[in-house]
C-alpha cells in the first residue's frame, strides 16, 4: 500500500476555506516530525514493529520502537533485518532503534524527547502515557 498509495496521501491538499473566506486559499501540508516513538504490545510482534516502521520511514521520520518484554527475542531478530535493510539502501543505521524493557523503559521513551508518540495497548497504561507526555506537550496517538 505504501508503495502504491503513500506518495499520493502525503501530497499537499487544497481545502475549502469556506464561503466567508472566498478570497483565501487553504492547504494541508505534511512534514516529517523528526523522531517518533512507538510503544507496542507483544501480541503481533512482526506487525507491531513493522507497521510504525514503514509508515514513519516513508514520512521521513526516525523511529524508536519500545516493544514488550515478552517480544524481546523476536524484536532482536527484526532489528537485525531492519539494520540490514537500512544498510542495503545506504540509510543511517541508527535511523531505527528498538528497545525492550518494562514500564520504566516506556516512560523513558515518553519523557525522553521524541517529537510524537504512538501507543498501542491498554486503557490504563494509555492514561499513564498521556499523563507523562502532557508534561512536555508531546503529541500522542493512542490505540486502546
Amino acid at each position: 500500500w505504501w508503495c502504491n498509495e503513500g506518495e499520493h496521501w502525503l501530497k499537499p491538499e487544497y481545502r475549502s476555506s469556506g464561503a466567508m473566506m472566498f478570497y483565501k486559499k487553504a492547504r494541508v501540508e505534511y512534514h516529517p516530525v523528526g523522531v517518533m516513538g512507538a510503544i507496542v504490545p507483544w501480541n503481533y510482534p512482526f506487525h507491531n514493529v513493522f507497521n510504525p516502521l514503514v509508515a514513519n520511514l516513508f514520512a521521513g521520520n526516525a523511529l524508536v520502537v519500545k516493544v514488550s518484554e515478552y517480544a524481546s527475542w523476536s524484536s532482536q531478530y527484526y532489528g537485525r533485518v531492519i539494520d540490514a535493510a537500512l544498510e542495503a539502501v545506504g540509510a543511517p543505521k541508527d535511523l531505527v532503534q528498538i528497545i525492550t524493557g518494562y514500564g520504566e523503559a516506556g516512560n523513558a521513551l515518553v519523557t525522553g524527547g521524541v517529537q510524537k508518540l504512538v501507543f498501542v495497548g491498554s486503557t490504563g497504561i494509555g492514561r499513564k502515557v498521556m499523563e507523562a507526555a502532557a508534561k512536555t506537550l508531546t503529541p500522542v496517538v493512542l490505540e486502546l
